[in-house]
Parts: structure tokens; C-alpha cells; sequence
């Protein structure tokens, strides 16, 4: 018989956390238990919104984790970042280089390095960890500390990114000669590290990312997209998959995309299984879900945490009967505690179980882990919506809704905004696909795309190989469907 039972400890324990000195509920802790998502209720606004687009501080702020270092600090921080940095390097450069005409060098340099906007050109992968957020508030962080956990932790390669500077032509080596040092990045230990949802997302992200990196100008000019597209896929896997609450098997479910240029239907959009519409729907309830998240991991089997939703369905399967009982009381205990500690401002209790039995109904559950995960999400879902606490959940889908909209969905008049891939992304995951190999059959290039969760309806696929055979990427064996190749642009 294992040991299950309910962390009450006097300082960390459940009622320690959520109860204040009037056993009253105090508020809504996540990732003490367990960190499933990188959001907090203080991404809404738009305030973000070109990060979200650009996603450059992103990617920098990501190497320098993986270098571990820190940004640079500003001796002055009204100053503009870029144009501060672009004063440094051309600075160095000057002082480097013994010339008469140091204006005229800096001018050259400057025309040769920096963009109109005066952001360092991406040339060298030493350049990477010197791009920086537009926006000043430190919550978009937290995003390269979750693609750096979810993917690159424990299975970065250093070596792929030894690059030989001596290779660069002198100008390059100048310009990396004068990038500002970096400062060390503090140490920080004892901080919960975010909980992988999908190790299989992260073999494919580590299998392509392998790729890209032995093929350096690709890698630096679509760095942003990759790390982006792959930011899109896990969180959208993630919204999927927390509805299923444990009931099924982690699989990825392909979303349907089509190309940014094509018409659309309402009868295309409803034959496609997934897209914007249950995306956005789900997501709006993704605050319950970590939140139920958290509070199942109060639960403890020997002393260990219960882990995601199908962590829990596989070990509840394996239990004897008597500890599922018992895993199942300290579910109902886990409720009972929420609904006695917090009082609706509209609704109520007994209206919440009414509804929940009905929707249980309906979803046919027939795991009874997954039914009691449900009640519980459907216990804190329904309090969102019923006291004044419905603006955080709110907030917190913000983080994914607002990052997914800007990125890869266009409005369609009454069809409302849909999910699209643009010419470039297209492109790039097909040469991803393709791989050292130089052509794939194109029925093996669909396949290919469905792995990372890219899915296209026959009309979509149509457009596609127009485009393809625009641009001598088809390769025909014969007028079969089945003989037609993609061929690598690499």
C-alpha cells in the first residue's frame, strides 16, 4: 500500500498557502508545484505586442542564458538600446583601427552592420546575444527561460556554435572584436524548473535545431522564426492537450493552416479538425487548468508529486483499489477545501455541481482519474467566472491569444481570424523537412509537416505545389501524384 495524502505541511502545505488568518482563500498560486506555462496576468495591453512579432529580444536574451551571461547595462536608461550599442561597437572599432578618417570608418561600418533601425546585423552567432526587447518590462523574459527549459536544457551542444571567427573576413572580425563583454548572469538555484509536457515535441525541436545549426546562414536568418514557430506549436499542443484532462494518450494534434494568400470558405474552415476557433476557445480557460494543475500536485504519493494530467492517469492506473479510493478522496477533499474558502459573487455552489454533472454527461468520461481532474477544473473555471477574479483569467490567456493572433492568424471578414503559415515559414520547415536529403517525395513532405504539427486541407496543398512549380521545387517522375518530389533549396 503507498503512502497518499494531501501536503499540509505547517509552512508550504495547501491550507498554509491558499488560507489567510481568516481561513478565507487568499489567491491563486502557480508554479510552486508545478510550471507548466510562462504567462502571468500582467502580459495583457500590448505593451508586448512588437516583442511578440519580433521576438529578436527573445532569441537574445535565449543565448545569453545559454552562454550564460546577462545584457549589457546602460549608463543611461532613457537611452535607446540599439542606438547605444551601435555607439559602442563603432567606438571600439575606431580605437582599434589606426586611421586618420575615423568618421569615415565609422560611416562605412555603420552602412555595413546596422539596419535603418540601427540594430546590429545578425552575421556571426557571437551576435545573437545582443539583441534586446523593445519592451522594458521584465515579464517577456520569462519566455527565453521557458524555451530554454523546455528544449534546450540538458541537450545543448555547445560545440554546434564553435564557431571559427578566423574564417571571417577582417571587417567581421573587427565587429566581433567590439561587442561589449557581457557580465556573468547571476546565479540563481532552487528555482522550479518548467515541467515538460512533450517530450516528443522537444526530440523534433532538438532534431531540427541540429539541422539549422550545421547550416549557419540559414540558421541566422530565420533564427527567430524557428524558435517562434516552435513557441506556437508546444503552447498550442499544451491548450489541446490540458482539455483532454489525462483521457487520452499525449499525441500531437495538427493544426490546419493555410497559406496567408489563399481565399477561404466556411465550408473548408469547418472540415478543418483544429484551428483558430477551438484554439482560442480553449485557451480561454488555460488559468483553471494550471491552476487545477498546481493544486493536484498537493497530492503526494510517497512523498513525490503527482506530476501533468497523464502523469496522473498513468499512475492511477497502476494503483490498487484501495489507493485509487484514496487518491480520489483527496481529490474531493482538494474541492470541498476550494468551495468552503471562497465565496461567489454570483452563482453558486450547488449551481456549479448541478452544471458540472451535466457536462460530465456529456463527455463521456470513461477514466474516472480524468472525471474527478475535470471536477476540479470545472470547480475553479466556474469560480473565475463567478467572482471578481474573472480579469486574471483573462489576463493570463493573454499571454498565448495575443502572441498566437499577431503571428499566425489573419482576419477574414465574417469567417473571423483563421490560422495561416506565410510564404517564409512554408519554405523554411519545408527545407527542415527535407533535411541532407536532396528531395523527399511530397506526400512524405506532408507527413513531415503533420509530425511538427502543421496540417493542410487539399486545397491548401494544391496552392502550395503551384508554388512549389513557381519556383522549381517540384520534381515530377511521372504524372502520378504519388511520383511527385520536393527538392531541397539547400
Amino acid at each position: 500500500m503507498m503512502q497518499i495524502e494531501i501536503d499540509n505541511n505547517e509552512i508550504y502545505g495547501l491550507q498554509s498557502k491558499y488560507l489567510n488568518k481568516d481561513q478565507k482563500f487568499r489567491g491563486h498560486y502557480t508554479g510552486n508545484k508545478i510550471k507548466l506555462l510562462p504567462f502571468n496576468t500582467k502580459l495583457s495591453g500590448g505593451a508586448f505586442d512588437e516583442d511578440f512579432k519580433s521576438f529578436q529580444g527573445v532569441i537574445g536574451e535565449l543565448f545569453r542564458i545559454l552562454n550564460n551571461k546577462s545584457q549589457i547595462e546602460l549608463s543611461d536608461s532613457t537611452k535607446n538600446f540599439k542606438s547605444e550599442l551601435k555607439r559602442i561597437i563603432l567606438n571600439n572599432a575606431e580605437g582599434k583601427v589606426q586611421t586618420e578618417n575615423g568618421e569615415e570608418l565609422k560611416n562605412i561600418l555603420s552602412s555595413l552592420y546596422f539596419d535603418e533601425d540601427n540594430g546590429l546585423v545578425k552575421f556571426n552567432i557571437k551576435t545573437l546575444s545582443y539583441m534586446n526587447f523593445m519592451s522594458s518590462n521584465n515579464v517577456i523574459r520569462e519566455i527565453s527561460k521557458f524555451l530554454f527549459e523546455i528544449f534546450l536544457k540538458d541537450d545543448f551542444d555547445e560545440s554546434i556554435f564553435n564557431e571559427d571567427t578566423i574564417g571571417e573576413n577582417l571587417l567581421n572580425q573587427l565587429i566581433i572584436q567590439c561587442l561589449p563583454e557581457l557580465p556573468e548572469a547571476a546565479l540563481k538555484t532552487n528555482l522550479p524548473s518548467y515541467h515538460n509536457l512533450f517530450p516528443g515535441v522537444k526530440m523534433q525541436f532538438l532534431e531540427d535545431f541540429q539541422f539549422l545549426a550545421t547550416h549557419n546562414a540559414l540558421f541566422l536568418k530565420h533564427v527567430e522564426d524557428f524558435f517562434k514557430y516552435y513557441y506556437f506549436h508546444y503552447l498550442s499542443q499544451a491548450v489541446l492537450h490540458l482539455n483532454d484532462f489525462g483521457s487520452i494518450p499525449v499525441k500531437i494534434k495538427p493544426i490546419y493552416y493555410t497559406m496567408d494568400w489563399e481565399t477561404l470558405s466556411e465550408t473548408r474552415l469547418k472540415n478543418h479538425a483544429i484551428g483558430w476557433k477551438k484554439l482560442s476557445g480553449y485557451s480561454d480557460s488555460i488559468f483553471a487548468h494550471v491552476n487545477t494543475a498546481e493544486l493536484l500536485n498537493y497530492i503526494q504519493i510517497d512523498g513525490n508529486s503527482v506530476g501533468n494530467y497523464s502523469n496522473i492517469a498513468e499512475k492511477y492506473a497502476v494503483l490498487n483499489p484501495e489507493d485509487k479510493q484514496k487518491f480520489k478522496e483527496c481529490i474531493s477533499e482538494i474541492i470541498s477545501f476550494y468551495m468552503d474558502s471562497i465565496d461567489l459573487v454570483s452563482g453558486s455552489w450547488e449551481e456549479c455541481k448541478r452544471l458540472m454533472d451535466l457536462e460530465i454527461t456529456t463527455r463521456n468520461f470513461t477514466d474516472p482519474i480524468s472525471r474527478d481532474i475535470f471536477s476540479l477544473w470545472y470547480t475553479i473555471n466556474y469560480q473565475f467566472r463567478n467572482t471578481k477574479r474573472e480579469n486574471a483569467e483573462v489576463k493570463y490567456a493573454y499571454g498565448f491569444y495575443q502572441f498566437a493572433k499577431l503571428n499566425y492568424t489573419k482576419y477574414r471578414g465574417r469567417l473571423g481570424n483563421t490560422t495561416v503559415l506565410s510564404q517564409e515559414l512554408l519554405l523554411l520547415f519545408t527545407r527542415i523537412c527535407i533535411g541532407n536529403e536532396e528531395k523527399i517525395r511530397l506526400r512524405t513532405l506532408w507527413d513531415k509537416m503533420q509530425d511538427r504539427g502543421i496540417a493542410f486541407d487539399e486545397s491548401t496543398k494544391l496552392e502550395i505545389i503551384r508554388l512549389f512549380e513557381k519556383i522549381n521545387l517540384i520534381e515530377k517522375k511521372s504524372d502520378s501524384g504519388d511520383a511527385q518530389y520536393v527538392k531541397s533549396t539547400i
